[in-house]
Order: structure tokens, then C-alpha cells, then sequence
């Protein structure tokens, strides 16, 4: 067990170095940093957020795939976040209806992992998306606009990866297109109930409770949420890290430089360009890009920063606790009832 332990451990400062396409992470870099220049163009920053939903999450749906199934991972991924932004936003205001949606919502991106891997990714890209406009703490757009923004997104990261595909040659390769399971893996479908229940829990606690980062709770319980149990613990375990030191580095920036909205969206494109390299390198490493680039672009648009890092740890704390509790609870009881069934 300790072995175990220390092995979990270890994969914090483990590398994967062969996973790693430095051009296509530059490429994914140089395109969110273009479409951030249409809100500043038009004086509107919170128009960045949905730029950058949808900039990003493709960009990191696709990373490693062969040309010929590229760009449909991210034409169908693009089209699931501007459905997940569309009803997230459209239920924001009604906490009940929000709370009640979020189930069916989170069954479906927890069992669509059984197709494919990738399927699973954009499953868990589409919650996230889904809890975010249902408890955005910024003003928005309204529902048309942000949902055409995030296609926007979603669509230069795709037109860009196809024409640097075509560049880089990787179009005369064979074209694989990936065919998704015909069936419904019970270990997925089982994942989608347990997903479906704890991001309830954590989206009632986070309306019912008022709290000031709503989306951060039910955010991260999407993020970290697997369908088996050890590779849970190990995402708790990279999450927790990696957030705790993204947070730091935010904190600290703000702090120090007392950062302005331009000083914020810059370092946001640094993080987004850190989760884009390292989604398949080292988690750990991505989540704190996630991170500053989560909470960069949010303070871009007036958030508040640094009197803000307590709540979200706590946060991020009690949504590893939940996920944790729905993993090892049902085991708990049984070993209880079996215990009290021997005596």
C-alpha cells in the first residue's frame, strides 16, 4: 500500500514527454491569443470568456489525434459546449431547474465515455461548460451571443489545426477515423449515476449556500470525477496540487503587481497555453494552467482575485471530499453490513 502511495505521489513530477506537439500547442496558443483580440478591439472584456471556453477545450480535445480524425473531435466538441453554455445559461437564474437539469446533464457526459476516450474528454469539457454558464460570476451575454462565441472559438482552433495538419504534411499519413463502441460499458454508465449525484450535491450546495464562486464546487467535482476509483484518487491528488499552486502563482501575482485587466488576460494566455501542452504530459502541470487561466480571465473581466484564494481551496478541498465519499462510502456500508451479517 505505501508503495502505492509513493507511486501516486511520484506521477506529480512524472513526464510524459513522448504525448507532448509543442507546434500544435503553439498553434492552439497563437490562436486563442487572436480571438482574444476581438474583445479588446470592442471594448467589451467579458466577451473573452465564451472566446476562450471554446479556444481552448477544442483545442485540447483533439491533442494527439491523426489528421483525418482531428478536426471532427473538435466540430462535434465545439457543438456540445455551445449546447452545454446554451442551456446552462438558459436555467441560471431558476436554482431548482438548474439543480434538477444538472442530473440528466451529468449522466450523459459521465456515460458518453463509453464510445471513446476522446468522447469521454469532450463529455467532461461539455459539464464543465454546463456549470460554469449556470453560475458564471461575471456579466455575460446573452444566451445567442455566448453560444455563437464559443463556436467561434471552437471553429478557428479547428480551421487552424487542420490548415498546420496540412503543413506539417500529416495529411499524406493515413486518415483514421476513430468508430465509436457500439455498446454501453457498464463501468461508464455506472460513472454517469455517480457523476450525476455528486455534481447535484455540489451544485445545490453551492446555490443553497450562496456561495461566491458558485461554479468553482461543481467545476472542479467535473474535472476530477473518474469512472474507476484509483485513477479518481490519482486526479484528486493532481488536482488538489495543481490548483493550490495555481492558486499561489495568482495570488501572488495580483498582489504584487495589484494587476490590471490587460495584466490578467496576458497571464490567462499563458495558462491556457500551459494546459494545452501539458493536458498529456503531466496532469499536475495542467491543472495549474487551468487554473491561471481560469482565474486569469476571470479577473481580466473584474472578478475579484486575492480575497477570493481561501474559498476557492476550500472549494476545490470539498469537491475532492465528495468524490472521494462517492467512491469509498458504498464500500463502507457494505463492509459495515457485512461485518454486522458475520458477528
Amino acid at each position: 500500500a505505501m508503495s502505492k502511495y509513493r507511486g501516486r505521489l511520484a506521477s506529480l513530477v512524472r513526464f510524459d514527454l513522448s504525448k507532448a506537439d509543442w507546434p500544435d500547442a503553439l498553434r492552439a496558443a497563437v490562436v486563442i491569443t487572436i480571438v482574444t483580440a476581438i474583445p479588446i478591439v470592442n471594448g467589451d472584456w467579458t466577451l473573452a470568456i465564451p472566446l476562450h471556453i471554446g479556444a481552448v477545450f477544442v483545442a485540447v480535445s483533439e491533442a494527439g489525434q491523426p489528421f483525418g480524425q482531428r478536426w471532427r473531435t473538435m466540430l462535434w466538441t465545439t457543438a456540445a459546449l455551445m449546447t452545454a453554455a446554451f442551456v446552462g445559461h438558459a436555467v441560471s437564474d431558476w436554482a431548482i431547474v438548474a439543480i434538477a437539469l444538472t442530473a440528466p446533464v451529468a449522466f450523459a457526459c459521465g456515460a458518453i465515455g463509453s464510445k471513446s476516450a476522446r468522447a469521454a474528454l469532450g463529455g467532461m469539457f461539455t459539464l464543465v461548460t454546463f456549470t460554469i454558464y449556470i453560475a458564471m460570476p461575471v456579466p455575460v451575454q446573452d444566451a445567442g451571443a455566448t453560444v455563437l462565441l464559443i463556436g467561434l472559438g471552437g471553429f478557428a482552433q479547428t480551421v487552424a489545426a487542420v490548415a498546420m495538419g496540412i503543413a506539417r504534411g500529416q495529411h499524406r499519413g493515413t486518415w483514421t477515423i476513430e468508430r465509436w463502441a457500439s455498446g454501453w460499458d457498464r463501468a461508464f454508465v455506472v460513472h454517469g449515476v455517480r457523476l450525476a449525484i455528486v455534481m447535484v450535491i455540489a451544485t445545490a450546495i453551492s446555490e443553497a449556500a450562496s456561495l461566491p464562486h458558485p461554479y468553482w464546487l461543481p467545476m472542479t467535482v467535473a474535472f476530477i470525477c473518474k469512472p474507476d476509483r484509483d485513477g479518481t484518487v490519482d486526479r484528486v491528488i493532481h488536482r488538489l496540487t495543481g490548483t493550490c499552486v495555481g492558486l499561489v502563482i495568482m495570488w501572488a501575482f495580483d498582489v504584487a503587481l495589484s494587476a490590471s485587466a490587460g495584466a490578467f488576460l496576458f497571464v490567462s494566455l499563458l495558462g491556457a497555453t500551459i494546459f494545452v501542452a501539458f493536458i498529456r504530459v503531466n496532469y499536475a502541470v495542467a491543472v495549474i494552467g487551468v487554473t491561471i487561466w481560469i482565474v486569469g480571465v476571470l479577473g481580466a473581466v473584474g472578478d475579484p482575485v486575492a480575497n477570493t484564494m481561501d474559498f476557492r481551496l476550500l472549494a476545490t478541498a470539498m469537491a475532492a471530499a465528495l468524490v472521494l465519499a462517492a467512491f469509498f462510502a458504498p464500500s463502507l456500508v457494505s463492509n459495515s453490513r457485512a461485518s454486522r451479517v458475520n458477528r
